[in-house]
């Protein structure tokens, strides 16, 4: 095709012939989605025996052709997923529509219309500004091995998993509720299913399970006890202003420091868009340096 052809990675028009294409040929997509792997081999080792060379014309329309090497590139765009709902025929047509669109574009005199060229050099420049961000900064800005220790070395508070329990509560509104209750406890009755039948906590429903508390995000009364307490011990009562609580613990997880390896990615994520920044900075500011700028701040105003 000739070079004011069509456009192989302008994808719009042809997700909307996908979607109609979906609508209206469910059974087609259901029977090539259960074709076997070992048709589909044997069918790609037939196309490729019996291949066609690639200025084979697929198409003509007025002064215009599709070649077969035309349609292979286009194809080869196309995501997998997708070609299991598509035909190259629907394709192929697409590329039609697309090309006999934009020839009637230009034969309206579209390309010389004023406000046409205005969104053709906006997005020029556009392109151009993103391309040189791409390739000066996004492209070459790293973060070092070394970097990535000495963030770890400096902030390795932040890397510290706190000793955690897993916690089990049952809050009631009165000092005897709770006192009744802990006697039943330690004559053997089950913890979650009292807590189910008498705690007023949020976590009753649960048998008072509360999941796995970090220290420091618990209030200090609680706190107190839990980190004190052994792994299957009912705690004493203990009074805060969400009324008594009688608490117990599954599981205790000692405290943890992750290794540089495990936090190397969190580190990348953190450290890459501060040192793109700093880059982007400095690249204007050169650019600034290298140019004299005089700004009329009268008529700014």
């Amino acid at each position: 095709m000739k070079k004011n052809g069509l456009k192989f990675k302008i994808f719009s028009t042809l997700i909307l012939v996908i979607v109609l294409f979906l609508c209206f040929n469910i059974t087609s997509i259901f029977a090539l989605e259960e074709t076997s792997t070992t048709e589909t081999n044997q069918v790609e080792e037939e196309a490729s025996e019996n291949a066609l060379p690639p200025e084979t014309v697929l198409a003509s329309f007025g002064t215009q052709t599709i070649t077969l090497g035309e349609f292979n590139q286009l194809w080869e765009q196309i995501p997998d997923n997708y070609k299991l709902q598509l035909t190259k025929d629907t394709v192929l047509e697409q590329m039609i529509t697309e090309s006999l669109l934009l020839q009637e574009a230009k034969d309206i005199g579209l390309e010389q219309d004023k406000d046409v060229l205005e969104e053709i050099q906006e997005l020029t420049e556009q392109i151009l500004i993103q391309t040189l961000i791409e390739r000066e900064i996004l492209e070459k800005v790293k973060i070092s091995d070394e970097e990535t220790e000495k963030y770890y070395t400096e902030n390795i508070s932040n890397f510290i998993e706190k000793e955690q329990v897993h916690l089990f509560n049952i809050l009631v509104e009165t000092e005897e509720e709770a006192q009744n209750i802990l006697e039943q406890l330690k004559n053997g009755i089950d913890f979650s299913e009292i807590a189910k039948e008498k705690s007023t906590g949020p976590s009753a429903a649960q048998g008072g399970d509360l999941g796995l508390v970090s220290k420091g995000a618990i209030i200090p009364e609680i706190e107190e006890v839990i980190f004190a307490l052994e792994v299957d011990k009912v705690s004493e009562i203990v009074k805060t202003d969400f009324g008594f609580h009688i608490l117990k613990i599954s599981d205790k997880i000692p405290e943890i420091t992750k290794t540089l390896e495990e936090v190397k990615e969190e580190i990348v994520t953190t450290l890459l868009p501060l040192k793109q920044q700093e880059a982007f900075d400095a690249l204007v500011e050169d650019l600034k340096s290298r140019t004299e700028i005089q700004i009329n701040e009268e008529a700014l105003q």
